[in-house]
Order: C-alpha cells, then structure tokens, then sequence
C-alpha cells in the first residue's frame, strides 16, 4: 500500500498516497482488507514517508528547528498502529517529509525536504521483530553498499529512477550486495551476461517473438524503450538512442505511406547493427567488473573534487535528469499515438455514416 506518492492529483484531491500518513488507522484497516483479500495468501507492505507537514507548514528554517525526537515519535506511532493487527511487518520508507500544504510538484518533494536516513535506521533497532528497507537520495551501488554497511540489519535499500535510467551500472548488485561470485539465482536457468553486447542479442531475440505476436505499429516503440537506458552515460549513447528512436518510429512511417514490414529486417538486427555502428567496441565489450572499476574511479574523482563529500556525484543525476526528459518526451508522444489512433477511427466512423446517409 503506497502510503508515500505526495503528487497533489492522489495525495491532495484524491486523499490517498502520502495522505493516509495522517491517518494511520485508516490504513491498518486497509491492509487488513488487502490482507482478506487476497485470503492471506500475499505478503502486505506498505511504502510511507518519514510524515507529513499537516502539524506545522513546511518552510526550511521552521523545519530545521522542529524538535526531531517528537517528529520520530509521530513516525513511530504510525508504523505501531500499522503493524499493530500482525499484518504488515514490511515497510519502505523514504526519509523525506511529504509537503502537502504547499503546491510542490512530486519532483520538489523528491529534493527539497531533507533527508533523514538515521530515522530509518533508529527504526531497525527500535523495532527488531519488523523489516524496513531505506527510500530517498540513493543513485549508486557503491551508496546502497555503504548504507548497509552503517546498519548491517537493513532489509533493502530501494532504488527507483537511477537504476531505470542507468541500469548497468547496477550489473554487479548480486555479487556485491548477495555475495554471489557468478551473479546466478537458483530460479535463473542461463549464467549472467558478460557484456552488454550479449543483453542486446539475448533481448534482440525476445523482441522478435514479441513483435510477431502484435502490431508493430502499435508496439514496436515499448518494445525498444527497453534497452535505450542500456548505455546512458557513455561515448555515443545519445547517438545510439536517437537511432534507436528512429527504429521505433519505423513502423508506423511505412504505415503512413501505405507500405508494410516485408522486406525490412528484423528488430533484432536493426536494434544490433545500431549498436555496431555508434557505440565504441570496448563500451559494448566492457565487463560488469570493468564497468563498475569505472564508476569507482569517477565517484572517487568526484569526492576529491568536492572536497570528500558525496559518492553519486553530479554525472550520476544527470544521467537521471537525461532520463526523466526522455521519459516525458516518450510519454508526449505515446499520447499523441493514441489521439491520432482516436482522430483516426473518428474520421473512419464519420464517414461510414455519410457513405449510409447517401445510400439511404
């Protein structure tokens, strides 16, 4: 149950999200009903935030001075009163306050409140028989390393946009973060990849299936959306992405000329030959091991530049900033899809009822 998304469209007019912070029996109650549900046969978690700023308006001085022991007892008090029916043991918490009396967008909310990880780990030892994994701030494997070597009883650390936009940089999270020296789960059958040269052709061959079994025109752009995160920060990346756009948009620009498929190649091999063509052999080539030596190295440039401070730096959350104009500019045109789609089968139905006016 997501008791974290400050969005005013679900936390202000829908009173869901972060709101039911504010009510913490209400929320017992509704993962009670989840709970009976689902028979008991799923595990109920929730996601919450740190709390909300409904007992005093949010301004950065006043938040400063707030007295940090009663703004944890209010935390503590909600995940009592949410575990308090043996129901949720699980929570992930992002360590920021919701700012829900002033008109901050999602992404304000995701920077502008501090961060505060020692909550969390206050709340490993004060609650030993629950599990919490920590939200909020986290870019890199080396910082999630790092928080659970300062509370080796964490659960899990939670990582949402960095690992979506920068994914390889996370291909050594099992070995690192699990210990396991071939990165292998007992529930995978095939070893892991050696580079991502071979993720491409593994996934050029899914893509084909999925493509056979639906409308490219309709498909093919969420299809290839999967892997234009694959090489974000590297020589050509961007290069290779505008390709791969162009690749996305081919279906339904043959489709618009009256054209069809037959006779292109498949999305496999376009997905590979543009990956051949822009991107540097040693980038498709590079290890897991080699790939991450890198990210060190530059996270340790970073810090001697600033002075020791940080670990994700400024190259990490521009990657990230890279990816959220490219979901958004995805998001734009997926939704210009369906209005032309619309336009479309409007103009269609319109005609079909003058073609009967005119018989009639």
């Amino acid at each position: 149950l997501n008791c974290g998304c400050p969005s005013p469209k679900v936390a202000g007019k829908g009173c869901f999200g972060a709101a039911l912070m504010d009510d913490p029996k209400l929320v017992a109650e509704l993962t009670e009903a989840l709970h009976d549900g689902t028979n008991g046969h799923l595990p109920i978690t929730v996601k919450c935030r740190i709390g909300t700023d409904s007992n005093q308006a949010f301004t950065k001085q006043a938040y400063t001075e707030m007295d940090p022991e009663k703004e944890y007892a209010n935390l503590c008090r909600f995940v009592e009163t949410v575990a308090s029916k043996g129901i949720v043991t699980d929570f992930q918490v992002h360590a920021r306050i919701a700012v829900l009396q002033k008109s901050f967008s999602p992404a304000d909310n995701r920077k502008i409140p501090p961060l505060k990880y020692d909550y969390v780990r206050r709340l490993v030892q004060d609650y030993p028989e629950l599990t919490f994994s920590l939200n909020g701030g986290i870019e890199t494997l080396s910082q999630a390393q790092e928080q659970f070597q300062v509370e080796p009883n964490l659960c899990g650390v939670m990582i949402g946009r960095s690992w979506a936009a920068q994914p390889w940089s996370f291909a050594m999270t099992d070995r690192l973060l699990y210990h396991d020296a071939d990165g292998n789960d007992s529930s995978i059958a095939s070893s892991p990849p050696k580079n991502r040269l071979e993720i491409l052709k593994a996934y050029g061959k899914h893509a084909d299936r999925e493509e056979a079994h639906g409308d490219p025109v309709k498909i093919r752009r969420f299809i290839v959306k999967a892997v234009v995160p694959l090489f974000a920060g590297e020589p050509n990346g961007k290069r290779y992405r505008i390709a791969l756009d162009q690749i996305a948009g081919l279906p339904k620009k043959l489709h618009q000329q009256g054209k069809t498929l037959e006779g292109q190649p498949p999305l496999s091999e376009l997905i590979l030959n543009a990956a051949m063509q822009h991107l540097p052999e040693d980038v498709l080539l590079r290890s897991p091991e080699e790939s991450y030596e890198r990210i060190l190295e530059e996270e340790a440039k970073r810090r001697r530049g600033s002075g020791g401070e940080g670990g994700g730096g400024s190259d990490r959350s521009r990657v990230v900033m890279e990816w959220q104009t490219q979901r958004k500019e995805d998001e734009e045109k997926e939704a210009n899809a369906k209005i032309e789609v619309l336009e479309g089968a409007a103009s269609s139905a319109s005609a079909d009822t003058n073609a009967t006016i005119a018989t009639i």
